[in-house]
């Protein structure tokens, strides 16, 4: 759009239009709207809610206001250097002016630290949301020295009880804080285009069921669009690893990706992405409802690969779990750890449950994704059938020949290890995290109350694990506000963008549980306020 275009053709006028009605596209719109904004909200879906609908709403924030109140420290120093660790391992330098990190990638991190307890009082003061507190849930590195506050960061939406449908609420009570304060929410309508003037955006095409409409922005426009889990092209193109999909909304297909790119914005870290495993017949058969396993329990359970042998302690968190799908064997010349299986007795079937993607199944579910026999030679027989079930996801992955004789000797060697207690191989339960994600569906009471023996008689059961992400993590680079900006560093006037939709300065790490939704909550907040100054 040029100048010489005027107001007449113009469908619209508003103060700010947001793309996207996730916790950052609808957290945007009530800072912005508080802040006496006229906003309106555009989801691409016939639903709002976007990925964190499905979410449990864990928050990571560090320094809130609970924490404090229990006495407890978070010291800035500390926090960063923990942050900066585990975002860039490589590069970290706890003596540096940046620790090491890409200096905007370190405004973003500091900015989080300094912001987030913020804005979470600001929600809870403009009667939006009302917190719990896992006051003693570990951080997922609550091991390492540089984790000054290991306990006490994380906040949930306080009607969830910290259950699997905090997401759902969290939905809720901003939809309502939006209807309160005037934003409208359209649903099956998207943004297709920015328009821009003198290379500021001025305005976006907006489609609804087939008509388009022009919004003029008095303010700017901000994108709250999620990833590109959803597009298979867009993520061979750009990640470092092959995934077979994600727990991200459908709608998560990249749109700001090109959009950004006609705007003239630098792109970032687009080769990463937060990962955790998934039961691939239930991506097959729910691709819209499936979770990635954020946890895996049972004490009477192993994960093995292919060949038979365990590869990883099965009680990681999900986004380091996921990881052992990638080794690469060069004898082999591919992954062996791709797919990985869940095999447990029929003594783990208590562990089974609804929600985090349980790979044991409640009593009551239609167990579709379990393979079961009542020896552990039908068991294999049971596993390569699933795995040719599979071949879409999983490729040309057989059992191996030795398979059944491998994990007979595995599960020898992993039943001694159960009955002493102590994981010789991975040290499975050796950390705060692992504790805590296993305490959630019950633990056992050995030695090590996460392991078990497997039974010596049947039935035993059986899925397959693939890698998948929860969302991806790169886009355009932005201002801590959300500003977007160009390579060489200078903003693009009117256009934001906040989530995962964005580039995000957290790097490789997932610091905890809540690590993504936390950093959002903190990011719409920045945005709405940077939106309307």
């Amino acid at each position: 759009m040029t100048n010489s275009e005027t107001a007449a053709e113009w469908d619209q006028e508003l103060d700010v239009l947001v793309a996207g009605s996730g916790i950052g596209g609808l957290g945007t719109a009530v800072i912005a709207a508080s802040c006496g904004a006229e906003v309106a909200v555009v989801e691409k879906a016939a639903t709002i809610g976007g990925t964190t609908a499905k979410s449990a709403a864990y928050m990571w924030i560090p320094n809130n206001h609970y924490l404090r109140a229990s006495g407890r420290l978070d010291p800035r120093p500390q926090a960063l250097q923990y942050m900066a660790k585990l975002s860039r391992p490589r590069l970290y330098d706890p003596d540096g002016p940046t620790l090491g990190l890409p200096e905007w990638e370190y405004r973003g991190i500091a900015a989080f630290y300094d912001n987030a307890s913020e804005a979470a009082e600001t929600y809870e003061r403009l009667g939006v949301l009302e917190f719990g507190h896992a006051s003693d849930f570990p951080d997922y590195y609550a091991h390492l020295p540089e984790d000054a506050a290991p306990t006490g960061r994380i906040l949930f939406p306080a009607e969830s009880q910290g259950g699997p449908t905090g997401g759902q609420v969290l939905v809720e009570k901003f939809a309502t804080a939006c209807e309160r304060a005037g934003v409208s929410i359209a649903v099956q309508a998207r943004v297709t285009r920015v328009l821009l003037e003198d290379g500021a955006v001025v305005g976006a095409e907006v489609e609804q069921q087939g008509s388009l409409r022009r919004i003029r922005t008095r303010r700017g426009v901000v994108f709250a669009t999620g990833g590109f889990t959803q597009d298979p092209e867009l993520r061979l193109r750009f990640l470092d690893q092959s995934y077979v999909g994600g727990c991200a909304a459908r709608t998560n297909t990249g749109d700001l990706l090109t959009i950004a790119r006609e705007a003239g914005a630098d792109l970032a870290n687009l080769n990463l992405g937060m990962r955790a495993p998934m039961v691939l017949e239930r991506l097959i058969e729910d691709p819209a409802g499936v979770r990635g396993s954020f946890m895996l329990p049972g004490d009477s359970m192993i994960i093995v690969n292919r060949f038979g042998r365990r590869v990883v302690s099965e009680k990681l968190p999900y986004h380091d779990f996921a990881r052992a799908f990638f080794e690469w064997d060069g004898q082999l010349g591919g992954y062996p750890n791709t797919p990985l299986i869940v095999i447990w007795d029929d003594a783990a079937m208590r562990y089974g449950g609804e929600g985090f993607g349980n790979p044991i199944p409640p009593p009551d579910a239609d167990p579709y994704w379990v393979v079961t026999a009542d020896n552990m030679v039908d068991l294999e027989k049971g596993i390569a059938t699933k795995l040719d079930k599979l071949r879409a996801l999983i490729g040309q992955a057989e059992l191996d020949a030795r398979f059944g004789e491998t994990l007979a000797e595995t599960v020898e060697r992993w039943n001694a290890m159960a009955a002493e207690g102590v994981d010789h191989d991975f040290r499975r339960g050796s950390t705060p995290i692992e504790q805590g994600l296993s305490a959630f569906f019950g633990v056992g009471t050995g030695p090590n109350p996460m392991m078990a023996p497997l039974a010596s008689d049947g039935p035993y059961h059986a899925t397959i694990l693939g890698p998948a992400l929860i969302d991806t993590a790169g886009g355009p680079r932005c201002e801590p506000d959300g500003q977007v900006l160009r390579p060489d560093g200078s903003p693009i006037t009117g256009l934001f963008a906040v989530g995962n939709c964005a580039a995000a300065p957290s790097g490789e790490a997932y610091w905890a549980g809540g690590h993504t939704i936390g950093f959002i909550q903190c990011a719409a907040y920045l945005a709405g306020r940077a939106v309307t100054a």
